[in-house]
């Protein structure tokens, strides 16, 4: 995506690549990009620019800030194209209806999650403790065949993740509950957990050690400062000696840099059969 702004950036005669601290994230037909630092005439050339040059977009908005708040959304100003911000994002042979204001969606993370859904047995009883509109859920129950359970306390995020189960044809697979991940009671417990909320995974590690069964997996994602990924990953080592029980055992692996100086962890962790 660099590639595409740099380009954006020449097509529409404006200066200041140093200017642009990421590149463009393209969900569905919708742009999302990053220009703080440039003046709105300038904001709009770029966007016309994208629109021109990615044959799909047809909207374009500027994130203001970061991805903020408890249910982790994206405050969006609209600088070309169409005033719409929900649309159909596909990868990996699912798609997935995504309202890109009022869902948190990363598509970033598109190999991770097939990663995941590659790692799955059939009949492996899964809970997605944040489960947004379903991409982990769903790519694991339509690639791995596991049967899940997908927690998400946004309540429009709950509607479309339903909508994406009927659409990728896994609603008998997948069930989903509106509400806190910690306050599930289920009949039994899971054999994988996933905790796909970096900033506040830490938090909920109790209710996901309490929520997995014997030998089960957790795939554990952490942001953490580092300089590079060594560093990020001694951090998430350190963390997690003071959170895991005796006996677990983990591997853990940059997913992605989020940020200068942020990196986005993952560790596979094994419970004691």
């Amino acid at each position: 995506m660099p590639r595409l702004i740099r380009g954006a950036l020449d097509s529409a005669g404006v200066g200041g690549q140093d200017r642009v601290s990421t590149g463009v994230d393209l969900i569905g037909d919708i742009a999302i990009v990053r220009l703080a630092s440039f003046r709105p005439r300038e904001k709009k050339r770029i966007g016309e620019a994208i629109l021109g040059q990615v044959k799909n977009a047809k909207a374009v908005y500027e994130q203001e800030g970061g991805i903020e708040g408890e249910l982790r959304l994206r405050s969006l100003k609209h600088i070309a194209g169409e005033k719409r911000t929900l649309t159909t994002h596909r990868e990996n042979g699912c798609a997935f209806k995504v309202d890109v204001a009022r869902c948190y969606f990363s598509p970033r993370l598109s190999t991770e999650r097939l990663r995941v859904a590659g790692l799955v047995r059939k009949g492996d009883r899964m809970l997605n403790m944040f489960a947004g509109v379903g991409p982990f859920s769903i790519e694991a129950a339509k690639i791995g065949a596991a049967r899940v359970t997908s927690c998400e306390l946004n309540h429009y995020a709950c509607e479309l993740h339903r909508e994406n189960d009927k659409i990728n044809k896994v609603e008998k697979l997948v069930s989903v509950v509106e509400g806190d991940a910690s306050d599930l009671r289920p009949d039994g417990r899971f054999d994988r957990v996933v905790m796909p909320h970096p900033s506040k995974a830490d938090e909920f590690l109790p209710s996901a050690l309490a929520l997995a069964g014997k030998g089960a997996t957790i795939h554990y994602y952490r942001h953490l400062p580092g300089r590079d990924e060594p560093e990020a990953l001694r951090m998430l080592a350190e963390e997690l000696s003071e959170l895991l029980p005796k006996g677990a055992r983990y591997r853990a692996r940059r997913v992605r840099v989020v940020g200068p100086r942020w990196v986005e962890t993952v560790a596979d962790i094994r419970l004691e059969p």
